[in-house]
């Protein structure tokens, strides 16, 4: 399995309007691209500025997938534009070495 990891800060709208328009808009799109896996949103608090940081996991089969699921989150966040605005800060991907879950 893979994984991208994006970091953002929040610079216009509120977290709850990203989680809105995440579960809404976002989820659904994604969700059908092959290989998904699960997307998660974090907030980070807020940063030194004092605005709130925003990051992001997606977990896709292989590694095409997840850096489509990319491409994918960048065009959405320039159309909900109306609704709140993201400063993309970095992005990391990769294979993912070791995993667990509950039993």
């Amino acid at each position: 399995m893979y994984c991208s990891i994006r970091r953002y800060q929040l610079v216009k709208g509120t977290p709850d309007v990203v989680r809105e328009k995440v579960d809404h808009v976002f989820l659904p799109r994604i969700r059908t691209l092959e290989g998904f896996v699960s997307y998660s949103v974090i907030v980070t608090g807020l940063g030194g500025d004092g605005l709130p940081g925003i990051v992001t996991v997606s977990v896709f089969e292989d590694a095409a997938q997840a850096k489509a699921s990319s491409k994918l989150a960048a065009d959405w966040a320039r159309e909900m534009g109306d609704f709140f605005a993201l400063e993309k800060l970095g992005e990391e991907s990769g294979r993912i070495a070791c995993r667990a879950q509950a039993d």
